[in-house]
């Protein structure tokens, strides 16, 4: 107990107020005496006081005055009335009317010493009491704050934001989402999703979300498109303090003004890519008939400087032809047919194919097969140019009398091809690079290998329209190795190689 805790006595009688002292002193409590009522509202003016032992009956002022004056001025502080035995009645009646409780004449010291302590246990309890309530209004108000700063945000975002609950009500929804939707309000307070929504594409992948959580920071994004408006939903789950999940969140993003501008970029390379592929075709096909020596005899200066021009022609070609694969891709159209496809055939054409190119750089190319290969869906034109890409990237980059090997080994479900070389390599910090479109490896070695930086890019969107995955592994001065994997049919026929 605290030694700053006082207690004020009142009463005319000395005895009375001696006797209080003696009691509460050894217990660690300052007292304080007053002769009557008067004299104590005196002291409470001056001292700092937390509980009154007052006399019922008293010259001057007595309890029932003290009462009124404390209640008014110190209505914290708790009044214990000091009664005889034949005024008890009037001790029950000062109690209606705000005193705490009452001891009576003569009293024991421990029933004294209990009862201040209940007093001031009531008293502290208030306190605490004061306290929590004053800090739940706080805490409402601040809650109704930020509540209204989230609604104010909510409301004035040009994204659309969508919160349902655990059991797919729509608890939350902006303006943003009913403009981009087109959607009216709904008019009950907690309405269904699928009600409000329609759209099953985006319903089923929130099912999906809530039937598996996972990942705090995991998100599914989507597509979606209303008439001509294109969006994007992002959506993810919601979880509570114990990680419960509470419901899902979605953000849809118009990205109409996106897809125009694709489009128009989509149409403006095929339009240039049209108009500088047909003059530069004719211009070749001018080259090789002076070339070939039927618009007359040549010096060996001419045939020169024809070659060389007739290279950079076929250069401008083969970037106009990768520029509208990495259209093509983009807009999606990138894989035309998937068939069940021999790609081990298409493999051995491609290198019967580049097995000059090789030759002339005074390479080594080999292919290895197993006896046994599974089948796979895909596009050939697209695989044909998957292999063209990365074998004939193995021969540019490496130097001469190296080797390029190209291998395909069943791996379960995928069938990985490799393609692996003993060139410059590519250094560590560029290979995060590598298939961005117009990146090119940079090396003194291969500074006059001519190429647009586009045939990785190409290789990457082609492989990943089928499920794939093209990874790379390098050390520079040692070679570089191209793995990619490609899902097999399930329970596909084994296409036997080993009698060829």
């Amino acid at each position: 107990m605290s030694v700053q805790e006082t207690v004020l006595v009142v009463d005319d009688e000395k005895v009375i107020r001696e006797g209080c002292s003696r009691i509460l002193s050894p217990e660690g409590f300052r007292v304080l005496t007053a002769v009557n009522g008067q004299v104590a509202l005196e002291v409470l003016d001056s001292e700092a006081t937390n509980v009154i032992l007052c006399d019922l009956k008293m010259p001057v002022m007595g309890a029932l005055e003290v009462l009124e004056e404390v209640g008014q001025r110190y209505p914290d502080i708790p009044v214990i009335i000091i009664t005889g035995h034949g005024t008890v009645e009037s001790a029950v009646d000062c109690m209606k009317k705000g005193a705490y409780d009452f001891i009576t004449k003569p009293f024991r010291a421990d029933h004294v010493v209990l009862v201040v302590k209940r007093a001031l246990e009531k008293q502290a309890l208030e306190r605490r009491t004061r306290q929590l309530q004053e800090e739940r209004a706080r805490n409402l108000y601040d809650l109704a704050t930020e509540q209204s700063r989230i609604r104010t945000i909510v409301n004035c975002m040009a994204d659309g934001v969508l919160v349902t609950n655990r059991d797919f009500e729509v608890v939350l929804f902006n303006p943003a989402l009913m403009r981009l939707l087109e959607l009216k309000p709904p008019s009950a307070q907690a309405a269904v999703l699928s009600d409000l929504l329609g759209d099953k594409v985006l319903v089923e992948a929130l099912q999906t979300l809530l039937a598996k959580p996972g990942n705090e920071t995991e998100l599914i994004s989507q597509e979606l498109q209303r008439g001509r408006t294109h969006l994007r939903a992002l959506s993810a789950l919601i979880y509570g303090p114990d990680r419960e999940v509470l419901g899902t969140i979605t953000v849809l993003h118009d990205i109409t003004s996106f897809k125009e501008l694709d489009e128009m970029k989509s149409n403006f390379v095929h339009q240039v890519s049209h108009e500088l592929r047909t003059p530069l075709s004719a211009i070749k096909q001018q080259h090789s008939v002076i070339l070939d020596g039927l618009a007359g005899e040549l010096t060996a200066k001419q045939r020169e400087l024809l070659t060389r021009g007739q290279d950079r022609i076929q250069g401008l070609l083969d970037m106009i032809n990768d520029l509208l694969d990495v259209a093509r891709i983009e807009s999606g159209h990138g894989v035309q047919q998937q068939v069940v496809l021999n790609l081990a055939d298409i493999l051995r054409e491609t290198v019967a194919l580049l097995e000059s190119k090789a030759e002339e750089r005074g390479l080594s190319l080999e292919l290895e097969l197993p006896p046994e290969l599974p089948m796979v869906q895909a596009d050939a034109r697209s695989m044909e140019e998957v292999f063209t890409n990365l074998i004939s990237n193995g021969i540019n980059y490496t130097p001469d009398g190296g080797t390029v090997t190209v291998s395909a080994i069943p791996h379960g479900e995928y069938l990985e091809f490799r393609v692996s070389d003993s060139g410059v390599g590519i250094a560590p910090e560029e290979i995060p690079k590598i298939f961005d479109k117009f990146y090119r490896v940079k090396h003194p070695e291969t500074r006059q290998v001519i190429g647009t930086g586009l045939g990785l890019s190409i290789v990457k969107g082609i492989i990943e329209a089928h499920r794939g995955s093209v990874e790379v592994e390098s050390k520079p001065g040692v070679g570089t190795t191209f793995r990619v994997l490609l899902p097999t049919i399930s329970g596909g026929k084994l296409i036997d190689y080993g009698q060829e």
